[in-house]
């Protein structure tokens, strides 16, 4: 078995001493929220915040770009094939990902694009993932996502909301992008202060939102994405992925950095799994929202 998978193994069965810890904090938090919850998700936009949310996704992929195409600093952590490599490097005690994934498939570059801009296509490809929906629409390419995940022995379960956007760069190549902003609504006791490492820009963008009762109760552990992309390009024979991510854990302080390095690892190791999906034959992905 590879060393990335054992250690990954290891580290989430490590993980059931501290979900009764974990369990055992949610219990005791707050679990009120408004009986018109969902009503409220897709409220009247102000032009403003239509405006902040745009901007910071432009710098996001400005700033996606510069890590998909620069080598520098980054060592390499996972290798399945010579088609499937990830990559690490540290910037500001911050980790950055990189997968190079190629797809030998050309005619599945739009289900790819549709797949990853679906907010439930996680669910696919990726086995921690539970749930997603679009929390608030701006326009058809820009859009909040709110994602859930089952976290180890199913007792830490995570959430995140995130500003996300697509953007066709060219004929050939889309990159679909996910960025935070700071983000806080009524009842959000279970939101922390966040100052993103990565994006000066995403302390601008402060939508309210209105969050589920398991969220305002704090039964569900925080992610933070510092920055989250992918860039996909058809070529002649081949559809070429560049997957960057960068996102932290709001959990308790003991919870240990090597078992939350190990949920993200897993997490882009499961996106090798693209490749099953769409090699050779044919498939036509539709939205499952």
């Amino acid at each position: 078995m590879n060393k990335v998978y054992i250690k990954i193994a290891l580290a989430l069965l490590s993980v059931a001493g501290y979900m009764q810890n974990i369990a055992f904090a949610s219990d005791h938090a707050a679990a009120t929220t408004s009986s018109n919850v969902k009503d409220k998700q897709q409220v009247s936009i102000d032009h403003e915040e239509a405006i902040e949310a745009k901007g910071l996704m432009a710098d996001a992929l400005a700033l996606a770009k510069m890590h998909a195409k620069c080598p520098k600093n980054y060592r390499m952590y996972h290798k399945e094939d010579e088609e499937a490599i990830i990559y690490f490097k540290k910037l500001s005690n911050v980790d950055i990902g990189k997968l190079e994934l190629t797809i030998h498939n050309p005619d599945s570059y739009d289900d790819i694009v549709n797949m990853l801009w679906d907010p439930n296509g996680p669910k696919n490809y990726d086995d921690m993932f539970d749930k997603g929906s679009i929390f608030r629409t701006y326009n058809e390419n820009l859009v909040i996502v709110q994602q859930h995940y089952d976290g180890p022995s199913g007792t830490w379960d995570l959430h995140c909301h995130a500003l996300a956007s697509k953007f066709q760069l060219s004929e050939d190549e889309t990159a679909i992008v996910f960025a935070p902003s700071d983000m806080s609504g009524p009842g959000s006791d279970s939101y922390q202060a966040y100052e993103n490492p990565i994006i000066e820009s995403a302390s601008i963008s402060t939508p309210d939102i209105y969050s589920e009762e398991s969220i305002i109760g704090g039964k569900l552990s925080q992610i933070f994405v510092n920055l989250v992309a992918f860039f996909i390009k058809k070529e002649a024979d081949c559809v070429k992925i560049t997957h960057i991510s960068s996102i932290e854990h709001g959990v308790p302080l003991y919870v240990p950095y090597d078992i939350l390095e190990s949920i993200i690892i897993k997490k882009m190791i499961n996106v090798i799994n693209l490749r099953d999906i769409f090699k050779k034959k044919k498939r036509n992905f539709k939205w499952t929202f």
